[in-house]
């Protein structure tokens, strides 16, 4: 087998196993009313039934101090959480604060990255659930200097 082909295989198999590991069921499907809500505390409330968070270490945030085009905005969220069972990302200056979630399977690694939309600056959480039901959650506040959501 060719060098290439057999490299193109080995990623296109981690790839079904990623998509395999990251269950179908979803936050939005059991909680719908949480990506229409209005403010982060509310989508919260809807997503988990409680606003009450642990602001610890076991959830991780990456972003840019300053984004300089709020339409596309690097963002990386992982857990340091053996037992995570749900991931949810909550931009608190956007009309509908809550941007993403990631149901979580046994045997998932806890890491995503993407690129979000921010209306203007503020705060970016991520809110990450573990086997147990508590909350943990990470913070960082993001300067937009032009773009987003807002115009």
């Amino acid at each position: 087998m060719k060098r290439r082909k057999f490299i193109g295989l080995g990623f296109a198999t981690m790839a079904v196993t990623a998509l395999q590991s990251v269950s179908s069921a979803s936050i939005f499907s059991e909680h719908p009313k949480a990506f229409m809500a209005k403010t982060g505390d509310e989508a919260l409330k809807d997503a988990y039934g409680t606003t009450d968070v642990m602001k610890d270490d076991k959830a991780m945030l990456k972003l840019p101090d300053i984004a300089e085009n709020g339409g596309a905005v690097p963002v990386t969220v992982s857990t340091s959480l053996n037992n995570a069972k749900n991931m949810s990302l909550i931009i608190d200056g956007n009309p509908r604060p809550l941007a993403a979630s990631w149901e979580l399977t046994e045997g998932t690694i806890p890491k995503f990255s993407t690129r979000i939309k921010m209306r203007k600056t503020g705060n970016v959480r991520l809110i990450v659930e573990d086997a147990n039901g508590k909350l943990h959650e990470a913070v960082k506040q993001v300067k937009v200097t032009v773009g987003g959501c807002g115009g």
